[in-house]
């Protein structure tokens, strides 16, 4: 049975030393975590400094983010050390192209744009605010994802890329979204076979991430479900 989710919630892997935060791989964490007796690593996905975006435990399973919620929750990790240096811009950009999708995903976007203050998407700090609402049952003392890191511009910055691209219905073409979606696909598969280089493949995934291309393809498929 697939999981209900009704937050995002964003982490920095708190790795650094002496000013200095490292540029940590989910494999690392992975280990780390099973040390710690779990089954594997407890994030959903890690983002890297450079932007890429490294798979971590199934969205299927109950993850290990934050005690007493994670049943509901899907969770970021970040690279680095929230305290000691701020998210690069890559990582920025990919987590809020990540989130976005995954809003869309889970079907959290409208709540998300009504519910200002709902923490849709928070921080793991944040846990806090929902204990004082009643809405969580375990504080916690942790700054994460870090200090550095301003999950209220955060918020501001997603939302403003959502409502960006509300507009595109006023000018949605079924046809053409299908078409899009579709040459998508085949353009991914011949350049699988042409084994095209890495930076080639970078370029084709940003444009696929793009919040315009991302709410066309995730309209028409939520209309082709609905059509079955």
């Amino acid at each position: 049975m697939a999981r209900r989710i009704e937050r995002i919630v964003w982490h920095t892997a708190a790795h650094g030393r002496n000013g200095q935060a490292f540029d940590t791989t989910a494999a690392q964490i992975d280990q780390w975590h099973r040390e710690r007796g779990w089954s594997e690593i407890g994030y959903n996905v890690v983002i890297r400094f450079d932007g890429t975006i490294e798979q971590g435990r199934d969205p299927r399973k109950i993850p290990a983010g934050v005690a007493g919620i994670n049943e509901t929750t899907y969770h970021i990790c970040f690279s680095g050390h929230g305290d000691i240096a701020p998210l690069t811009p890559q990582q920025l950009e990919s987590g809020i192209q990540h989130t976005i999708q995954m809003l869309h995903k889970y079907g959290l976007v409208e709540r998300f744009l009504v519910e200002p203050d709902g923490l849709i998407v928070m921080g793991h700090r944040e846990v806090n605010e929902l204990v004082r609402r009643g809405l969580a049952p375990t504080p916690t003392t942790k700054t994460c994802p870090g200090r550095l890191v301003d999950m209220e511009q955060v918020r501001l910055l997603i939302r403003q890329r959502l409502q960006s691209t509300a507009t595109v219905g006023t000018t949605y073409d079924a046809q053409a979204a299908s078409e899009l979606y579709h040459g998508l696909r085949q353009v991914y598969v011949a350049a699988a076979k042409l084994r095209l280089p890495d930076e080639v493949m970078h370029f084709l995934n940003q444009f696929r991430k793009q919040p315009e291309v991302d709410a066309l393809i995730a309209r028409w498929k939520r209309e082709a479900e609905q059509a079955q």
